[in-house]
């Protein structure tokens, strides 16, 4: 496509259990208007299959989120970038719903632990559930307002993506990008989604069931913060997630 008015941007790595039903969920009338770029890492099949569903597949051979999404907004022509995980926990359907919202904001995200889907799958909100204490609080800190803000589901124009220089290679983009979104007095929106299983099982995913990854996210805020007594209220999140043993033991439990 020449012209592309959206261009989807998926980052994988073996996401072969996954990708197909992430790609074939997006719907028609979207997918017309769109460029469908797959980013990937991986050492699987992914790749075959997204090139087989139509996606244009671009090899990455450095891993980190960050750095795939980048690429993906280099290598992309659409006015309006929509990200996508590949594990099939973010529904492409919800698409139309997101570019709705994007009329009148700069950034909108899909995300979880809004409202109760029939859909949801209990272990994928109780995961969440115990993460909004910390991550949710902190960016509340901060005065950055979403129920997921690591959501990776998310649709940002250019224009708004290349105002924010973003610099992360790793899962802390999505960090970043909600920071300097705020810094710059962006209208942040969300939608809610489900809590879909994650493709591959919860064990494919370190910043679900390692809560010690949850520690680097709340460095990554206390770096961006200036204010002291910000400084200190998420210091002491961090410093509760540390020692609360309690919690971090029935999460791993949970998650065995």
């Amino acid at each position: 496509m020449k012209n592309p008015k959206y261009s989807i941007i998926i980052a994988t790595k073996n996401e072969e259990e996954a990708i197909a039903k992430v790609l074939c969920s997006i719907p028609e009338e979207i997918s017309k208007q769109s460029e469908i770029i797959v980013v990937d890492s991986s050492n699987d099949y992914t790749p075959i299959i997204a090139e087989k569903l139509g996606a244009k597949v671009i090899k990455e051979r450095r891993s980190g989120k960050g750095r795939a999404m980048k690429r993906g907004v280099k290598e992309s022509k659409g006015k309006i970038l929509i990200f996508l995980d590949g594990d099939g926990t973010d529904p492409p359907e919800f698409i139309p719903k997101l570019l709705k919202k994007l009329k009148n904001s700069n950034l909108v995200l899909g995300c979880r632990s809004m409202k109760t889907f029939k859909e949801d799958d209990y272990k994928m909100r109780e995961i969440f559930r115990i993460y909004g204490i910390f991550i949710k609080s902190a960016f509340l800190a901060t005065g950055f307002r979403a129920s997921d803000p690591l959501a990776g589901f998310r649709a940002i124009r250019r224009t708004d993506w290349d105002k924010l220089k973003l610099k992360s290679n790793d899962f802390r983009i999505e960090t970043e990008m909600d920071l300097k979104a705020l810094k710059e007095g962006f209208v942040v929106k969300e939608i809610a989604i489900p809590h879909f299983k994650r493709g591959g099982g919860l064990r494919k995913s370190k910043l679900a069931t390692n809560p010690k990854m949850w520690l680097k996210i709340l460095d990554t805020i206390i770096k961006f913060v200036k204010d002291k007594k910000l400084k200190r209220k998420v210091n002491n999140l961090k410093n509760k997630l540390k020692t609360n043993k309690r919690i971090l033991e029935i999460y791993h439990k949970k998650n065995k």
